[in-house]
């Protein structure tokens, strides 16, 4: 037993006054003892030091210091009550348990042991990806815990939360080796009193008794939003209601066939808490994300799941897995004996010569295969789930209000590119290549990875993160050196060249008017025009997609697609137009005007909008995308409280993470460990 970790548990997790809880079972009997100073519960405690020790983590009720037990563990009867429900204050923790398969009453092994840490430095990295608070994270002597600090009501409300959320989790993380423990969602929970013994079974070689213990835990414990445990919870799949157009349930829908019949390949099939399911062998809707990081689970009662650990798919859910390869899945009509009704397709054909005939029949012209169309995902959600992405061969144009965030956001777009495997280049008329590095480096970085400077608002990376990002980006991203000219037609000729020896895929051009114009004709217009015009056939020439910035001609009010300088060719000549809007008192009100005031009302809350002008490739118009604006980080958030997560990061644990084992292999050296130092806790 371990007098300083026991300390050190409600330091961290109780406050001066709070009301603390400890028991212990001996046989068929409880014992229990209520605490208001951690010195009495230290020498009480430290005299059962051969006992399985717990605690309650939740905030207890002042009343519970009336009991009989108060300052002393003594054996307690049903006249003398433990800590129930309805003793619980309100909700303070949230416990993820991950513990080992195996037999009844035996402690871990080791590789028992080690096989709980794997699941639970999966759920840490999901959890964190998605916005959680860092977590306490202890070893309860068999397994390991993630603690996060929260604040809820006790309620039925809350219990049935928390019980959906480790429901979840179980269906998604849980696997023949260790599962997640879904009981632990009643209010009154107790787990191991930090810095005691695990004692189960005998304590052999290959199955010892071992001490618990925090392992880590962040200097600032802070508070996860309910939000995103709803998140979480919201995952747990419902029973689809059979319909004309989705005429299909438990018993006459086969995932199995599902699978098979549209070659979703999976590494292994495992029956987890009732429910059955496939790990993939690479996400359905990017084939990089490999590995176990995407699942189709089907619970018992025939609702179905689908969900991808990477942030980037965290959206995607089994309705849009069944509709990319039955488009028509929820919209066609079924025929009287069930089976559904396919309208025959007619058959391409084929030109006569290379120009083919002049006055083509309807049915003479081949369709268009979205399968080849190359498309660039932005990672702003809402954005990628209407215009789908960028299309490579297309010319977008980008404008907004000065400070609006059009060069910051293209930045992070070029990040998202390189993050899915694409490489793209930078040019900026207005920011020096070292000062577009530093802003790259910032939200490559995120929150996470950034300090404060001395000033408001003014945030750096720190050198060895830049290093990391730097090598993650190598002979992926490449910015124009400017000294060499600003000159349109020099340039066309200098993005051929580097497109072809470097296979760029995405260009950013920012801005049209701090390009050089004039060889291409003597007024401001006709330059305009003819540089538009000539990139929208290097596009197509050179098969990549650009990202033009074209300021407004005004600078105040609410900006419209009309306000672009050149916008008359504009609209004509390029395949996808978007204003960036700052979201504050004049947005709302102007947007009002042409948006409805419900709409401008709903849009009040983010901090910047996109708005979708033009897209000719889904003919999409007038659509609002809000973002969250993140200081420390300069990203764009589609979630106030979402974590992006780089690749870089794989760079930074592969060459930085090491564990001592043999000196510290709990890391209680450092009780209060910064979880900057490794990307998982265990």
């Amino acid at each position: 037993m371990n007098e300083q970790h026991i300390r050190y548990t409600f330091e961290l997790m109780k406050q001066d006054g709070d009301v603390i809880e400890v028991r212990f079972f001996q046989g068929n009997k409880t014992f229990s003892g209520y605490f208001d100073n951690v010195d009495s519960l230290v020498k009480d405690v430290m005299q059962y030091g051969q006992e399985n020790i717990y605690f309650v983590m939740n905030k207890i009720k002042h009343e519970c210091l009336s009991r009989l037990q108060y300052n002393r563990i003594m054996q307690v009867d049903k006249k003398m009550n433990a800590t129930s429900d309805s003793d619980i204050e309100r909700r303070t923790w949230l416990l993820i348990d991950v513990d080992s398969l195996r037999s009844t009453g035996v402690s871990a092994s080791d590789e028992e042991k080690k096989a709980s840490g794997e699941v639970a430095n999966k759920i840490y990295a999901y959890l964190r990806d998605i916005g959680f608070s860092e977590p306490i994270a202890a070893d309860s002597g068999n397994g390991y815990h993630l603690i996060y600090h929260i604040d809820m009501k006790n309620d039925s409300e809350s219990r049935e939360l928390i019980d959906k959320f480790l429901k979840s989790l179980d269906v998604m993380f849980s696997n023949s080796m260790a599962q997640v423990d879904k009981s632990v969602f009643n209010a009154s929970r107790i787990t191991k009193l930090y810095g005691t013994f695990a004692r189960k079974g005998r304590s052999t070689e290959e199955r010892p008794h071992r001490q618990s213990g925090i392992m880590k835990a962040p200097s600032t414990v802070k508070v996860t939003p309910v939000e995103l445990i709803k998140k979480v919870a919201d995952l747990l799949p419902q029973p689809e209601k059979p319909t004309y157009s989705n005429n299909y349930g438990k018993s006459d829908f086969s995932l199995e066939n599902f699978l098979s019949t549209n070659g979703i390949r999976y590494r292994n099939k495992v029956d987890v808490g009732g429910a059955v399911k496939y790990e993939l062998e690479h996400c359905v809707f990017d084939h990089s994300h490999k590995g176990k990081d995407a699942v189709i689970f089907q619970m018992a009662n025939g609702a179905i799941g689908y969900k991808c650990l990477h942030n980037s798919c965290s959206h995607y859910k089994w309705q849009d897995v069944r509709l990319k390869f039955e488009p028509n899945a929820y919209q066609q009509k079924y025929n009287q004996t069930g089976q559904r009704h396919v309208t025959p397709q007619p058959k391409s054909v084929q030109p006569k010569d290379e120009k083919g005939e002049k006055f083509l029949c309807l049915s003479d012209i081949e369709r268009i295969d979205r399968s080849k169309i190359v498309t660039i995902p932005s990672g702003l959600i809402e954005l990628d789930k209407k215009i789908i992405g960028f299309n490579k061969g297309e010319l977008s144009i980008w404008s907004g209000n000065n400070a609006s965030g059009k060069s910051t956001l293209l930045g992070q777009l070029c990040l998202n590119a390189c993050e899915k495997g694409f490489k793209a280049m930078m040019y900026s008329g207005e920011l020096t290549p070292n000062r577009i590095k530093d802003w790259l480096h910032l939200q490559a970085a995120g929150r996470q990875y950034t300090k404060p400077s001395q000033y408001e608002y003014l945030y750096f990376t720190p050198t060895n993160i830049q290093t990391r990002i730097d090598l993650w980006l190598k002979d992926k991203l490449f910015i124009y050196n400017n000294r060499y000219g600003n000159e349109f037609n020099q340039m066309l000729t200098e993005l051929r060249q580097v497109i072809k020896e470097k296979q760029i895929d995405v260009i950013v051009l920012d801005n049209l008017m701090s390009m050089d114009l004039y060889e291409i004709s003597d007024t401001e217009n006709r330059q305009q025009t003819k540089a538009i015009l000539q990139l929208a056939d290097f596009v197509k020439e050179m098969n990549v997609h650009i990202h033009l910035v074209a300021h407004p001609r005004k600078s105040t009010g609410f900006l419209r697609k009309i306000d672009i300088a050149g916008s008359g060719n504009l609209a004509n000549a390029v395949d996808n137009i978007f204003i960036v809007h700052r979201v504050n008192n004049d947005f709302v009100r102007n947007a009002g005007d042409f948006f409805g005031q419900q709409v401008a009302a709903q849009y009040s809350t983010f901090s910047n909008v996109i708005e979708v002008c033009k897209n000719r490739d889904l003919g999409v118009m007038d659509y609002l995308v809000g973002l969250f604006y993140e200081i420390e980080s300069k990203r764009f958030l589609n979630e106030r409280y979402e974590n992006l997560v780089f690749g870089w990061q794989d760079v930074f644990q592969q060459t930085e993470i090491k564990n001592d084992e043999h000196s510290d292999p709990f890391g209680w050296n450092n009780l209060s460990g910064d979880f900057e130092k490794k990307e998982t806790p265990f």
